[in-house]
């Protein structure tokens, strides 16, 4: 899969606590969110 740099607005509590838990698991930011997005994506179809 191609990567594409993307930039959003997001509330800063919100990305605070998802900093944290990236960190927790080991992992980035980008990639929670990827995971999430898709995850949303495929309740959708």
């Amino acid at each position: 899969m191609a990567r594409k740099k993307f930039t959003t607005t997001l509330d800063e509590e919100l990305i605070q606590k998802l900093k944290i838990q990236a960190v927790k698991e080991g992992t980035d930011v980008s990639k929670i969110l990827e995971k999430l997005i898709e995850e949303y994506l495929k309740k959708q179809s």
